[in-house]
């Protein structure tokens, strides 16, 4: 099975306001169509919700799958945003969103997961980055690897979007076990990216390894709900991170820094590379 699929595509990022009352997921599809866009990534930065449906990572105990989802959650509301990031496309032709986020709930407590489609933003709008693809289209199909939903990018004519603004970027799905920098490093010396940002990347890593100064923070696996965001440059090795959120299977939220070495693929990587010009 081929381990990283991708679409060499333009994307504009644009900041955008989700409103009040509409459901996260329909707010953020509005957003990337408004721009003449069928799919993409979103980048969430601050908001509230006032319904917050979600899961969390879960062991598989029947062996059809290595991990599998949790049962649903609601959180306590209002909830305030912290983080997240989402991937926006279709299955069997109707809207659907990968999304992982961290908010802190109305008791003040830190939470976070995947998010499902009931999840409303309010009482007041949520504040976000899209990042709008041109060329691809982004479809969520079952993947008889790890026997659970995952999007994938295919090469659709150009939507003529607006390119003021725009730039080169790749949009991949990595497969289990692919190590994220090596792959980021591999599609930038591809495209010739000197400088490229992951922001709006989401999926689930094997555990997770965060830097804590002269330490490390282990992350329980098999697997961990991650948003990514960072910062690579083929020219400065050492300068570069990965950074984000992720949430454990205990429901556990943590934050900072990765160890890139220690970042692997569990089930799926939504990846957006996006080309940073000097």
């Amino acid at each position: 099975m081929e381990r990283r699929t991708a679409v060499t595509t333009r994307t504009i990022p644009r900041p955008v306001i989700l409103p009040a009352g509409a459901r996260l997921l329909d707010a953020m599809a509005e957003a990337l169509e408004s721009l003449g866009a069928t799919s993409g990534q979103v980048e969430l930065l601050d908001g509230s919700l006032s319904r917050v449906s979600y899961c969390i990572p879960a062991l598989c105990h029947d062996g059809s799958a290595a991990v599998t989802f949790s049962s649903t959650h609601e959180a306590l509301v209002p909830a305030r945003v912290i983080a997240g990031s989402a991937t926006v496309g279709f299955r069997d032709g109707e809207r659907l969103a990968h999304c992982h986020a961290a908010w802190f709930d109305a008791n003040g407590d830190v939470r976070g997961g995947h998010l499902w489609w009931e999840t409303v933003i309010g009482p007041g709008p949520v504040h976000a980055i899209v990042h709008a693809l041109d060329e691809v289209e982004l479809i969520n199909d079952t993947d008889p690897e790890c026997n659970l939903p995952v999007f994938m990018p295919h090469p659709c004519p150009s939507r003529n979007l607006d390119q003021s603004g725009s730039v080169r970027a790749v949009m991949s799905r990595l497969a289990p076990g692919v190590e994220v920098a090596s792959a980021v490093r591999e599609i930038m010396r591809e495209q010739g990216f000197e400088r490229a940002s992951i922001a709006g990347s989401v999926g689930s890593l094997v555990g997770a390894v965060f830097r804590r100064g002269d330490s490390v923070l282990v992350v329980e696996g098999p697997a961990t709900e991650v948003a990514l965001t960072g910062e690579f440059d083929l020219s400065e090795p050492a300068a570069a991170r990965i950074s984000g959120i992720a949430i454990d299977r205990f429901g556990a939220v943590h934050a900072g820094q990765l160890v890139e070495e220690e970042s692997i693929v569990a089930c799926t990587l939504d990846l957006l590379v996006e080309e940073i010009m000097r």
